[in-house]
């Protein structure tokens, strides 16, 4: 038997911190069920059915709990099945080492993720969904999502994976990272928005539609339009949030976005230089 087939102290550490049983007792019911099935069984796998039968949650130890910060969520889709419709949204986050793909089913977890944009989370009781090109973490309804205190991770500027180097290689990738752009034009105009997610209104018999909450009162809200720059192009870029900073004229930004055929969506933004970089011009 090999010194590997031995090693269970990760099922003995969660054992031990969940309910009173010293290590030789422990040891004693391990080998008592490996006993019974040594053909079929190692002495990890017997320890995880004794853990499971004293009512220990296991499942962290096949997928441990993995922390992030949220960096994006995708729109809500439904998937069927016989038994009717469920919600679910695709979503990623970052951390120190990895970018990890999720998706996330039932109501519950879409309302949380929507609400914790950038906030770390850490995922538990997961599993894991193959897809033809990769793999993405699956939040099943009976899966937990945790708010962490903010001071768990570092700040996302300060997490390498939320990156891309520029704009060009944001253009390539799917999803949404962190760029530093400059701001070399910008012009702002008014649009009906929904007062719950901020997207945009379409008029229909005289009613206000929001895509995402159906029928709702418009707000007025400002849209703003930018075209930025770096070493790889140029590219326009639309944002619908607040700009606290006032003008970004010819100034450098750290902003959250994607991109949406050729035009980049802002989904927010970071910093921005107390000076203009160019001036005088």
């Amino acid at each position: 038997m090999s010194s590997k087939d031995n090693e269970y102290n990760d099922v003995w550490e969660l054992v031990k911190s969940s309910i009173d049983i010293s290590k030789e007792q422990f040891d004693k019911m391990v080998m008592d069920v490996y006993n019974k099935a040594q053909s079929y069984l190692t002495l990890r796998a017997a320890a995880l059915i004794v853990a499971r039968n004293l009512g220990v949650d296991t499942s962290q130890v096949a997928y441990p709990p993995i922390t992030g910060r949220l960096i994006e969520v995708g729109p809500v889709k439904k998937s069927r099945s016989p038994r009717g419709e469920t919600p679910y949204v695709l979503f990623s986050i970052v951390n120190e080492e990895n970018r990890i793909s999720c998706v996330a089913f039932g109501e519950h977890h879409i309302n949380l993720l929507k609400n914790s944009d950038d906030k770390v989370l850490r995922l538990r009781k997961y599993t894991k969904a193959k897809l033809r090109k990769y793999t993405l973490v699956k939040i099943t309804e009976d899966s937990i999502i945790e708010v962490l205190d903010d001071n768990k991770l570092p700040p996302i500027i300060d997490l390498k994976p939320a990156w891309v180097d520029n704009l060009s290689e944001l253009k390539e990738k799917r999803g949404t990272y962190l760029v530093k752009v400059l701001v070399i034009d910008e012009s702002t105009t008014e649009y009906f928005a929904c007062p719950i997610c901020g997207k945009g209104l379409e008029l229909v018999d005289s009613d206000w539609i929001c895509p995402e909450h159906g029928e709702v009162e418009p707000e007025v809200k400002k849209v703003w339009r930018y075209l930025v720059s770096d070493r790889t192009g140029t590219y326009p870029a639309v944002y619908f949030g607040d700009v606290s900073e006032g003008s970004l004229m010819n100034r450098l930004v750290i902003l959250k976005g994607y991109f949406r055929n050729d035009e980049l969506q802002i989904q927010k933004i970071y910093w921005v230089s107390e000076e203009e970089l160019i001036q005088g011009v």
